[in-house]
């Protein structure tokens, strides 16, 4: 970035060509991130909007944490500063991989019902196994319905 001093206490700065291409190249990312499914979106969870206190979220959109681990918003909401992502589970559903643990797989929770069902893809640690959702709004245990054991 370019500055330059044009009055006492006033500097225009100009973005210069690596300015543009770095932007240039985020907005790229972004939008092949928003293309992925959520075990690879996950991986790359830094790439989608960060979470903030008054922000209207719509059911379904993927947002992340100031470390870039990956949630899908459950219900439509407005969300407030003592509602954080990480202990609010109606409001928001972990999408595996954190910094912490990379090759993680959430466990399965009971949902309250539909506003925090499972969507078809998710997958979850349930009893020492990994199970996949076979359908939208899932709200049974896995191995009973709507869910297949899957190997890693």
């Amino acid at each position: 970035m370019r500055a330059e001093q044009i009055a006492r206490g006033v500097i225009l700065y100009e973005k210069d060509r690596y300015d543009l291409e770095q932007e240039a190249a985020l907005l790229l990312s972004r939008r092949q991130a928003a293309a992925l499914g959520d075990e690879e979106a996950a991986q790359v969870g830094a790439l989608f909007p960060e979470w903030k206190a008054g922000t209207a979220y719509t059911a379904g959109e993927r947002i992340s944490d100031e470390r870039g681990n990956l949630y899908r918003v459950v219900q439509n909401h407005t969300s407030q500063a003592d509602w954080p992502m990480e202990k609010t589970p109606a409001l928001y559903t972990p999408l595996g991989v954190t910094t912490e643990e990379p090759d993680a797989i959430p466990e399965w929770r009971q949902p309250a019902g539909a506003h925090d069902a499972y969507h078809k893809g998710d997958r979850v640690k349930y009893h020492g196994k990994i199970y996949e959702s076979t359908m939208d709004g899932n709200v049974w245990e896995p191995g009973v319905t709507g869910w297949i054991e899957v190997e890693l």
